[in-house]
């Protein structure tokens, strides 16, 4: 088996899914503010165009391209066709 060298340490990530409600942002917040306080070197983002007021601040956040509210406004669609349209929007602009 070869071994690998790597040039910088190895990067981890977490993607957090769930129901509306469940605590995922509060879950974020709590392991962001731990990383941070153990000084590890930590990149936010929010893929998720429906909330309007995370308890953090993302380093990358999917609603400077489009949000729910926006397209619920814009195209006059409930929060599903919205949330629908708007995850179509990020597949289409995956390079963003």
């Amino acid at each position: 088996m070869a071994h690998i060298q790597y040039s910088s340490p190895p990067c981890y990530g977490q993607l957090v899914i769930g129901a509306p409600g469940s605590g995922k942002s509060t879950y974020c917040a709590g392991l962001l503010q731990l990383l941070r306080q153990t000084k590890r070197p930590t990149v936010l983002v929010n893929l998720d165009p429906a909330n309007d007021s995370p308890p953090f601040e993302a380093d990358i956040d999917v609603r400077e391209l489009i949000s729910v509210e926006d397209v619920m406004d814009r195209l006059d669609l409930g929060p599903n066709g919205a949330l629908r349209y708007c995850m179509k929007t990020l597949a289409e602009n995956i390079e963003w």
